[in-house]
């Protein structure tokens, strides 16, 4: 995929003159015209709208690039203080001290491996309901927030759970979950991002992010009948070659490098796709919370978005990245449960990748849950994508060293015309990952994945995620 280094364009009309043009057109519009004639001059004026409202976005994210610039020249940095929770706690809460930082530690191995946010904060407080039926999880908002409660409770140690509903545990574990979100989002485009991209350039600032990448991330221009949006399936940089096709789906090269950059550091992509990737330090998220397992968010679209903040809606874009998360991750768990080819195939990929020396490649559903279920973005049929989405009978392959945004590797060969068809899906056999630098460890045969009980997510936030935990 080509990708754009140059500065930004000026919008194609002030303002002003987007205005008039408008002004005018509507000045034209009356009922005695003729009907051809009424038509051109309506998608005249929704093609002007559109261009105003281009010009009015690109205007104020050069405002917000020059008012970030001219705050960071004019003030120096200072280091954000955090909250003492512990000082404001009641006198009668033993140790609240260590309560506290358990409760932030609890809240940041959340994020790294459940979900990037809270579907809403009563998840902390709550009382837990003894009637609540996991099957029934996602049928009302009450029952969300049961169910990511019984997530919650995982991540807690259980000397803290009697202090769960107090404000020191709940505000400490958010403190936490707070605390990962900005140390991913300054790592991504910090330190990490000449590990994980080619070119950084194009990620100087919310203008040349939008211009470099908007297309990549699933941007829609408007039509006459439809205002832009950003599509959820039609987003390039989530695909193996760029494609929209199911078998390449959440196989994208910089996710891969996303997560490694998360677990392992900095340099974590670093030769991740030729097995040399590198845990450094001694404090390596991996490391920390012992992940055996694949749990990436929706971060590889805000990556290349014209967004500031990681945050549950994009500030520029307006994407709601909580549900972008869930969305991708309630598709996951219908075609595991469904036994799709692709979905299986797609967690033996990640797994390979990051934890070849594992015997054992178990399920996603192995205690897995979805994060989240709002109302969704309605702008196109995504869900059709799923159901009758382009799949490629080819087997799976690792790309070689590849960061996005270079132009991806092409598809692998398909089958030869001469081999027959395989037999009907027995257990998963072992997938084809032909890499001349390493010899991944064999996947014991996978049983087959029970069917999930819990209804499906119908929500999206940005977010891709994926796990595998040996739990519940």
């Amino acid at each position: 995929m080509p990708h754009s280094s140059l500065p930004p364009s000026s919008p194609p009309s002030s303002p002003t003159r987007a205005t008039d043009d408008l002004l005018d057109l509507l000045q034209q519009l009356s009922p005695s015209k003729p009907p051809d004639v009424q038509r051109r001059i309506q998608r005249d004026i929704q093609a002007r709208t559109n261009e105003l409202r281009d010009g009015v976005g690109s205007l104020k994210r050069r405002l917000t690039d020059a008012e970030n610039q001219s705050i960071s020249q004019a003030q120096p940095k200072r280091q954000r203080g955090r909250f003492n929770r512990a000082a404001q706690a009641d006198d009668s809460v033993e140790d609240a001290a260590s309560i506290e930082g358990a409760a932030r530690e609890a809240g940041r191995h959340f994020v790294v491996q459940e979900s990037l946010f809270l579907v809403d904060t009563a998840v902390l407080t709550v009382a837990i309901d003894p009637d609540f039926e996991p099957a029934t999880e996602f049928d009302s908002a009450k029952n969300r927030v049961q169910g990511q409660l019984l997530q919650v409770m995982h991540y807690l140690p259980e000397d803290i759970h009697r202090h769960r509903t107090t404000r020191l545990v709940a505000n400490s574990f958010e403190d936490g979950m707070k605390s990962q979100l900005s140390n991913t989002s300054t790592r991504l485009r910090g330190p990490a991002l000449r590990y994980i991209v080619d070119d950084t350039r194009p990620f100087k600032s919310s203008s040349s992010r939008f211009n470099a990448f908007r297309t990549d991330i699933g941007y829609q221009t408007g039509t006459a009948t439809k205002e832009p949006f950003y599509s959820k399936t039609k987003v390039p940089i989530l695909y193996l070659t760029g494609v929209q096709d199911l078998d390449g789906f959440l196989r994208g090269p910089v996710l891969l490098n996303i997560y490694a950059s998360i677990i392992r550091g900095p340099k974590g992509a670093e030769g991740l796709f030729e097995g040399k990737s590198k845990r450094t330090g001694n404090r390596f998220v991996e490391k920390i919370y012992k992940i055996k397992s694949v749990n990436t968010g929706a971060i590889a679209i805000w990556l290349h978005s014209a967004d500031t903040q990681l945050v549950e809606i994009g500030d520029e874009t307006g994407i709601n990245y909580r549900e972008r998360h869930s969305y991708y991750l309630e598709k996951l768990l219908e075609a595991v449960s469904d036994e799709k080819p692709w979905a299986l195939g797609l967690l033996d990929y990640w797994n390979h990748i990051f934890f070849p020396e594992l015997d054992d490649v178990k399920n996603l559903n192995d205690g897995m849950r979805v994060a989240g279920n709002q109302d969704l973005e309605n702008e196109e049929d995504d869900d059709d994508f799923f159901i009758s989405g382009r799949r490629s009978p080819s087997p799976i392959q690792i790309p070689q060293e590849q960061r996005a945004p270079s132009p991806l590797p092409p598809s692998p060969p398909r089958r030869p015309p001469s081999t027959p068809a395989p037999p009907p899906r027995q257990p998963s056999p072992t997938p084809d990952l032909p890499s001349p630098q390493r010899s991944p460890s064999p996947v014991a045969p996978r049983k087959p994945a029970p069917r999930r009980t819990t209804r499906s997510s119908a929500t999206a936030a940005a977010s891709i995620s994926m796990a595998r935990r040996g739990r519940r």
